[in-house]
């Protein structure tokens, strides 16, 4: 008779095993020295030998049998998930030879039973999963009510004897915005803007976020996304480590208190009101919530501030930069006019770091402006139209320069596709393919900082 054992059955029976086997190997310890080493083994002895190989031959036994139940669990756990990955992979078969017919202008092909499966279903994917993680992607939940055909919905001509809604003719995907793939419904992401992202594209730009806080808030088109709705697309220490930077940027820039260890520089919050001393949890190093530098305690704090500042005021001042009078960052400018917008959205004039418009400073440097004017149609017209005619481009190179002396900010972006790889402006990274091009003060930029960063 076969009997089918339970793992929790099978982990008792070999702990019963074992301690028999403890038993006797504590015989044959307490008997170890008492009898000559040249002697027979008694016949105890020998039925106790024979006793703990037959408890060894057994316990390989049960090993044996907790494996395959493993293996059958796991086959049984695993079934659903290989049909549904196979299931995927048909579809993105049939998805390609529809593309290569309406390519070559072919009639509408009807869609297969992988393509209609994966049209009106959604696999619960775990929080910034992948198809290969230990995700349950087991269940199917039901259709979408949106990719469901409405009621009375009016229907094309039958086609092979069957009718096609209006769902048939569009299907519910769209292309990222970020990177142009062809997403799912099912598997994206859309905006407050209507823009949709794949997951690799919105894990990205929040992991991005966390380093650069100028792409925080994480937005579209100047529209913050929902962290709520996001949340559940991120992996878990992707998700932890936003949540953390979330609570740093939402900290106003001037009351941060950051670890003064150069190595750590971790996040410790915000001054309680009364001056303390702040532990960092990172490292160790004992921080002043008052001048947020290392803990003094026979020191005021102007005498310490002063010894660790100084060194960085003198570097700024033989460089040329300026301290933002919101949050005293020191900020550099390298191309535009003296107008200058802080990360912690303070406006201040460059030259005398006071409010903007509160001051008779000049808005532009002379040479600066020339720049500006000749980057902005260097942009707009290209390298080639320059080395054609390069009188046409001296003569358009002073008049921006007079446009810009009247107007020289760009109050919303006006982007256009521009061919050819080139450095983004904003975030300087090399792109191939193409740039974004404004066509108002011809900044190029990636496709990420066009619709996340400006």
């Amino acid at each position: 008779m076969n009997t089918r054992f339970s793992v929790p059955d099978i982990e008792a029976e070999a702990l019963v095993l074992m301690l028999s086997l403890l038993d006797i190997e504590g015989v044959e310890e307490s008997r170890k020295g008492k009898s000559r080493e040249d002697a027979c083994l008694t016949d105890e002895e020998v039925a106790f030998n024979f006793q703990a190989e037959n408890l060894k031959v057994s316990l390989a036994e049960l090993r044996d049998r907790r494996f395959a139940l493993s293996l059958d669990e796991a086959l049984q756990t695993d079934t659903a998930a290989l049909s549904t990955l196979s299931l995927i992979n048909q579809g993105e078969h049939d998805d390609h030879l529809s593309a290569l017919a309406l390519e070559r202008g072919d009639d509408i092909l009807i869609p297969t039973h992988s393509q209609e499966v994966l049209e009106s279903t959604r696999f619960p994917f775990e929080f910034g999963s992948t198809m290969s993680s230990n995700s349950d992607i087991t269940g199917v939940v039901e259709p979408d009510p949106d990719e469901m055909d409405k009621p009375g919905e009016s229907s094309l001509p039958t086609y092979y004897g069957r009718q096609f809604s209006v769902r048939d003719r569009i299907p519910p995907r769209a292309e990222c915005i970020i990177c142009g793939d062809t997403v799912r419904r099912s598997q994206r992401f859309k905006a407050p803007c209507s823009h949709f992202y794949c997951r690799g594209c919105l894990v990205n730009l929040v992991e991005a976020s966390t380093r650069d806080e100028t792409l925080h808030p994480v937005r579209c088109c100047h529209q913050p996304l929902p962290v709520a709705d996001f949340l559940a697309l991120l992996p878990s220490d992707l998700r932890s480590h936003f949540q953390d930077k979330s609570e740093e940027f939402a900290t106003p820039p001037a009351s941060r208190i950051y670890c003064p260890n150069q190595t750590c520089s971790e996040f410790l919050g915000s001054p309680s009101g009364r001056r303390s001393e702040i532990t960092c949890t990172g490292c160790g190093t004992r921080v002043c919530s008052a001048c947020k530098n290392r803990a003094h305690l026979y020191e005021d704090c102007d005498e310490n501030a002063n010894a660790q500042t100084s060194a960085i005021k003198s570097l700024a001042s033989q460089m040329g930069w300026q301290t933002c009078p919101g949050c005293h960052a020191i900020v550099e400018l390298w191309q535009g006019c003296y107008h200058m917008t802080c990360r912690c959205s303070t406006q201040f004039c460059y030259l005398c770091a006071a409010l903007w418009k509160t001051c008779d400073c000049r808005q532009w440097d002379d040479q600066r402006l020339l720049d500006d004017a000749e980057r902005r149609v260097y942009n707009e017209f290209g390298a080639q139209e320059a080395a054609a005619r390069p009188a046409i481009f001296v003569d358009r190179v002073y008049q921006r320069m007079a446009a810009l002396e009247e107007n020289h900010e760009c109050r919303a972006h006006e982007w256009v596709y521009r061919s050819g790889g080139g450095c983004c402006e904003e975030c300087h990274d090399n792109l191939w393919t193409y740039l974004m091009r404004c066509r108002r003060c011809q900044a190029l930029v990636c496709r990420r900082c066009s619709v996340n960063r400006l």
